[in-house]
């Protein structure tokens, strides 16, 4: 056990990172991706913490400085509860924060996203948008979820290919922030009843703000080249088999690179914002913002906001708005056309076929990856639950990154 902290305690907190965030700063450890929010003074506080002085001579330099009563053991308190100090008294309370990123996700993640090869997934959009204006057919719908006749088989492809690029665009992330030397972890999670898998990358908040964009962005960038492979295949391949897994596939990036637009559900484009505005709780303004503009309920929290929050809050619900058209758009052109084509082929093949029939045994498999979805989704419940209860134990209000 640790012994308690006194005014005569040697701190020390040389390890953490220090990263300016507009009027604020983020301090903390990409190693094991623990973050604070703070003030400047809070700042002057962890520069001193360099295991040589104590905690009272910090405190004396501190009021020095800025004239005041300032608590500096309150505050080394919190950065204990938060396993941020690395040292007390030359007890070590924590070793995980000389972990090292796996060299082989580093090299790759530099390979993958080095320079040129972000310049060219830029020209690869540019590519994308280029060839849905010259060619709309291109543009894939509902029906491109069925690669055959018989729909179980076409819905079972579909889920394993889906999935399957799923886990790409998260390893994307994963290489991207390798490369920043930040430890990341894909898991599954629900954002409001939709599940997803994310990206753990917490730890790039201790990078400068201009190298978290490539990590942030990654996913959409192999999206891309995804895509633009299919509409190649499309163009040049004579075979109809061929021709129509590339509108599987295209179909299932677009329809992830569009999803990212959804920014209310915290997705790479959210993160983007959120780090170009400087804001740690975009989610929870926007929408205290919302419910006093729609609901005509103001949160006590929002008297309290500095003035470049609330700013933000009102733009950004804006964008909340424009990410519900955008959610209300794909479901109404994807989701509930190939809902209602697969559950209707399912209930009439069940009912005019026998077991002795190859479309009786296909609709039983359409209800099999159904069942498929609902395991993948309760796992998913699992960790927001086990997430809300960590966040709800948690002593200090950490900055969390995940996508």
């Amino acid at each position: 056990m640790s012994r308690a902290l006194t005014l005569q305690s040697i701190v020390d907190c040389s390890h953490l990172s220090i990263q300016p965030e507009g009027d604020e700063f983020s301090i903390g450890d990409s190693s094991i991706g623990e973050f604070l929010r703070v003030p400047e003074v809070a700042v002057d506080v962890v520069r001193l913490l360099d295991g040589k002085n104590t905690l009272l001579q910090v405190k004396e330099k501190i009021d020095r400085k800025y004239g005041e009563d300032v608590d500096v053991l309150d505050f080394v308190e919190m950065l204990k509860d938060c396993d941020l100090i690395y040292k007390i008294d030359s007890e070590v309370l924590n070793d995980s924060f000389r972990k090292e990123v796996n060299p082989v996700l580093f090299r790759l993640g530099s390979l993958f996203f080095s320079k040129t090869a972000n310049l060219l997934y830029a020209v690869s959009f540019a590519a994308l948008i280029l060839l849905l204006i010259l060619y709309p057919s291109l543009i894939p719908t509902f029906r491109d979820m069925f690669v055959f006749e018989p729909v179980g088989l076409s819905g079972l492809i579909f889920l394993v290919v889906g999935w399957g690029l799923t886990l790409i665009h998260e390893f994307a992330h994963l290489l991207a922030a390798s490369k920043e030397k930040v430890h990341s972890k894909i898991r599954l999670n629900l954002r409001m009843i939709f599940l997803v898998a994310e990206t753990d990358m917490t730890g790039l908040w201790g990078k400068p703000k201009k190298n978290r964009y490539v990590p942030f962005l990654a996913g959409m960038a192999w999206n891309t080249v995804i895509a633009l492979g299919c509409f190649a295949v499309q163009l040049l391949s004579s075979s109809e088999l061929v021709i129509s897994f590339a509108r599987m596939i295209a179909l299932t990036t677009l329809y992830g690179f569009v999803w990212q637009f959804i920014i209310f559900l915290r997705t790479d484009i959210y993160y983007v914002i959120s780090n170009w505005k400087n804001t740690s709780a975009m989610h929870e303004h926007s929408l205290m913002f919302l419910r006093k503009t729609v609901l005509r309920k103001e949160p006590a929290e929002w008297a309290s906001l500095p003035l470049h929050e609330k700013n933000n809050a009102k733009w950004f619900g804006v964008l909340y708005i424009i990410g519900g058209f955008v959610s209300v758009t794909l479901t109404l052109y994807l989701q509930v056309p190939a809902l209602w084509y697969t559950l209707s082929y399912a209930i009439r093949s069940l009912s005019t076929y026998t077991y002795s029939s190859y479309y009786f045994w296909d609709s039983l498999m359409v209800i099999s990856v159904g069942a498929i979805e609902l395991v993948i989704w309760l796992i998913g419940l699992k960790n927001a639950r086990k997430e809300r209860i960590a966040q709800r134990n948690n002593p200090a209000n950490r900055e969390q990154e995940a996508i």
